[in-house]
Order: C-alpha cells, then structure tokens, then sequence
C-alpha cells in the first residue's frame, strides 16, 4: 500500500502546477503586462521543456537511482512553483519586469521538474509492479487527470478568495507532501528490494556499455510513433477544442464546457480501460477500438456539431486511453526497469517535441484556410498513423 500510494502521489503532481494556469491567464495578463506571444509562452513552455528534458533522464537516475531522483525533482518542482507565485512587492527591481521574469523562470524549473516524474514513474511502475504494470498505469493516469481537473476548476475561486500569486502557489503544497510521503522510500528502501520483484538486480543499474543504443530499436521507434501521435492531438484539441465547436456553431461558453467535459472523462477512462488491459494478451484490440472511437468523434464534429457532448466524451475517452496506452507500451516493451526510463525517456522526448508543434501547425493551417476542417481531416490522417503504430507496439515484443 505504500508503494501504491508513494507512486499516486508523485501522479497527483505531474499536472497541477500546469493546469492551474489557463483558468488564471486574463488575470496574470492585467497584473504583469505580459503580451499575448508571451502568454503563449508560457503555455508552451511546459510541453516544450518535457520534449528537452526527458531524453536525458535516464543519465540522471542511473547516477542517482529512481528514488533519489524523484525526490529532487519534487524538491525542485516545489522550488520553481513558489518563484513563479511570488507577489510582485517581493521581488527586486521594477515590479512588473521582475514578475514576469519570476513567472517564467519558475514555470521553466517545475516544468524540467515534471518532465523527470513523466519519464522515472514508468520505470518504477515496471520495478515494483511487473505484474500490474496496466492497472497500476490506469491508476496512476487517472489520478493525473483528477489532480488537473481539480487544479483547474480551484484555481479561480481560489484567486478570488487569496489573489493569483497563492493561488498558483497552493500546488507547492501537494508537492512537498509528496516529498515526505517518498521519503519513505528513501529511509526504508523500494519495493524492488522485496523479493517478490524480481527485477530488483537491474532497476538502478548502470547502461552495459555492451547494451544497443534504444535509439536504433525498432520497437522503441514503434512506441515512439505512438507516443508522439497520441501526444500532438492530445495538445492540439487542448488549445483549439473551443475554438473548432464555435466555427461549428457552438457557443463559447458551452464549448469550454466541452473542453472540461473532454478532459474530466479521463479519469473514468483511465479506471475502466486499466483493468481490462491487465487482462488483454496485447494492446492492439484495445488500440484499435479507441482509434476508431477517435474517428467517430471527428467524423462527428465535421458532419453532426450539435451533437457534441457525445462526441466530447467519445473524444476524451480516446485521448484518455491513447495515453494509458502509449504509457503502458513503455513499461511492457521493456525488460527491465532500467530499459523502461530509457524508452521513456526517448518516447516523451521526441512525443512532447512534436506535441509542441501540434498547435502551431493547426493554428497555421486555420490562418491559410479560414476553416477548421482541413485540421479535422488532417487528424483522420493521424488517427490512421496512430492505429498502425498500435499494431505493432502492442505487440507482445520487446526493445532488446
């Protein structure tokens, strides 16, 4: 139960901090002056930097090991949350230069912070659970999506009550618990040193200097291709969901609804898909069911928009279990729990870069067409990348 909770609570962090921000942006524009670029930045920079760091990951806890290389990142994640909500009054210099360039820095350091907990969680999954590797990622993925969603709908009521700054602030808190409650970890040791895991001799050891690169793996590629697929329209219906329902005739108010709806379904997603990928032989039925669940939401949108609340739960059901599956893959087509945060590492890396670009690209084709369509009918291309890629890394095969 400790190992459990010690791996749910390190979950519970890896969206907050970021999720936080959306509800809070209009008043974080009016109190620093920021530009709208530079707004988008800062919603930029989180997905941005998961794409830099996670490559490098498996460096830093092959030297340290995965416990002691969470617990620094939840130290720094603290760290960085607290300098992005610093008030302006304590800050030196003109106050509202120093704000911004607190507000950055810091959404930077929790952003690195939380790229090293998206890459190491995978790997301890697969060393203290080798058995329960999908229900435990089930788990874990759903405790992600309510921690977001409760960050989320908070952080409003909490600006109104404590002003922005606190609000944004107030996930510090969760990651410090998170600290001591790892700690344990630290004190009594993992689970892997149990002798019911038998993984334990190579969870933190170092790469065999004999060991393939898992940059020339096929099947590394192959979940790498999943991942980046499944992450680029993640992001891209994140950003422009609302603003593809109202060209459709939806209203504002109600497509942000919508997009919340789409969002909080992940969670139920998350707990029901889990189970049954612990019991599958593969991942390939279950992935082809959610890419077609995939095709019918956008086919939707395109053909029947008032419609919508069945196509915003059918499409956070898809994303929601995308996810779980592209988190499944890396712990399953590894051997070991060194292996796991070396494919993780290279999945997340090269799957936020192209998330980052998801957006953007959208954004552009929107700007030359005037319409959203063309975008909708480029994810059904996607979708169609995404269900080959199932097919092969949902194959009971491993990197090496």
């Amino acid at each position: 139960m400790l190992l459990i909770a010690t791996v749910l609570v390190v979950a519970a962090n890896l969206r907050p901090a970021i999720s936080a921000v959306g509800p809070l942006l209009e008043q974080i524009r009016a109190d620093t002056g920021l530009s709208p670029s530079l707004l988008g930045l800062l919603g930029a920079i989180p997905v941005i930097s998961f794409g830099v760091v996670s490559p490098f990951v498996h460096l830093l806890s092959s030297r340290w090991g995965l416990e002691r290389s969470i617990f620094a990142s939840l130290l720094l994640l603290a760290a960085g949350t607290v300098l992005r909500s610093l008030p302006a009054p304590l800050l030196p210099g003109d106050e509202s230069t120093a704000a911004q360039i607190s507000l950055v820095s810091g959404t930077v350091i929790l952003s690195l912070a939380i790229g090293v907990g998206n890459v190491l969680v995978p790997a301890v999954v697969k060393r203290d659970f080798p058995d329960r590797v999908p229900l435990m990622t089930g788990l874990y993925t759903a405790t992600m999506a309510g921690a977001a969603a409760a960050a989320s709908g908070s952080a409003v009521p909490l600006s109104s009550a404590v002003g922005w700054e606190s609000a944004l602030g107030c996930t510090a808190l969760l990651a410090l618990i998170a600290c001591v409650l790892w700690s344990a970890r630290l004190v009594w040791g993992h689970g892997a040193q149990q002798p019911s895991t038998p993984t334990a001799p190579e969870s933190t050891a170092p790469e065999s200097a004999q060991e393939p690169s898992m940059w020339r793996s096929p099947v590394a590629w192959q979940v790498t291709a999943y991942f980046a697929l499944q992450s680029g329209m993640f992001y891209l219906m994140l950003t422009w969901y609302p603003a593809i329902l109202s060209y459709h005739g939806i209203g504002e108010a109600f497509a942000g609804w919508m997009l919340s709806l789409w969002q909080g379904v992940g969670i139920a997603a998350s707990l029901l898909v889990g189970p049954v990928l612990q019991r599958a032989r593969d991942q390939r039925a279950v992935s082809s069911v959610v890419c077609c669940t995939m095709v019918l939401t956008l086919l939707g949108i395109l053909l029947a928009p008032s419609w919508v609340v069945l196509w915003s739960l059918l499409g956070g059901f898809s994303t929601s279990t995308m996810l779980l599956l592209a988190l499944t893959m890396i712990s399953l087509r590894a051997r070991t729990a060194h292996q796991a945060g070396r494919l993780s590492g290279m999945a997340q890396g090269v799957g936020y870069l192209c998330a980052a670009t998801g957006p953007l690209l959208a954004g552009a084709i929107f700007d030359l067409t005037g319409s959203w369509n063309p975008v909708l009918y480029g994810m059904l291309a996607a979708v169609g990348l995404l269900a080959a890629a199932g097919l092969l890394a949902g194959r009971t095969v491993y990197t090496h």
